[in-house]
C-alpha cells in the first residue's frame, strides 16, 4: 500500500473524490480544511460589517 499526500482546492474536492472512491481509494482529508473554511467565512462577515452603514448618535 502507498500513501499519496496531495493538495486540492475545495472546490474541486468532490471532482476528484468520486473516482478515487470508485476505485477503492480510501481518502482522508486533513481537520485544517475545516478550520481554513471557518476564518474565511469568519473574513467575509468582517468585511461585511465595515461595509455596512455605520450607525450615529442620530439613530440611536
Amino acid at each position: 500500500m502507498t500513501t499519496l499526500p496531495i493538495e486540492i482546492k475545495n472546490k474541486d474536492k468532490g471532482f476528484v473524490k468520486e473516482p478515487l472512491n470508485n476505485i477503492g481509494v480510501k481518502v482522508k482529508s486533513e481537520p485544517t480544511s475545516d478550520i481554513t473554511a471557518e476564518i474565511a467565512e469568519a473574513l467575509r462577515e468582517l468585511k461585511e460589517m465595515q461595509q455596512r452603514k455605520r450607525l450615529s448618535l442620530k439613530d440611536i
